[in-house]
């Protein structure tokens, strides 16, 4: 009976820590923006291109503040850059 307590004590924490709701700023010089803006903005460049929102399987985002750019690669093909802010 208590390795079910147990059990379901891990369940509600591991729910809850996923209902946290994050933000993540990144500030570079005077400059400041959002990671989902940019995530949202690599998706419409993405989408531009003539690809569809739902054939993205994997998606990498390299940020670098010093060159003002975001560059990403969608499904280990796909390679682009969007400005960071």
């Amino acid at each position: 009976m208590e390795k079910e307590n147990v059990k379901a004590d891990v369940k509600a924490d591991v729910k809850a820590a996923q209902e946290i709701e994050t933000e993540v700023i990144l500030q570079y010089r005077e400059y400041e923006v959002n990671m989902d803006d940019v995530t949202e903005r690599v998706k419409a460049y993405y989408m531009a291109k003539g690809h569809k929102e739902d054939s993205i399987e994997n998606m990498q985002i390299y940020v670098k503040p010093e060159d003002f750019t975001a560059y990403y690669v969608i499904n280990d093909g796909v390679v682009g850059k969007v400005p960071l802010f």
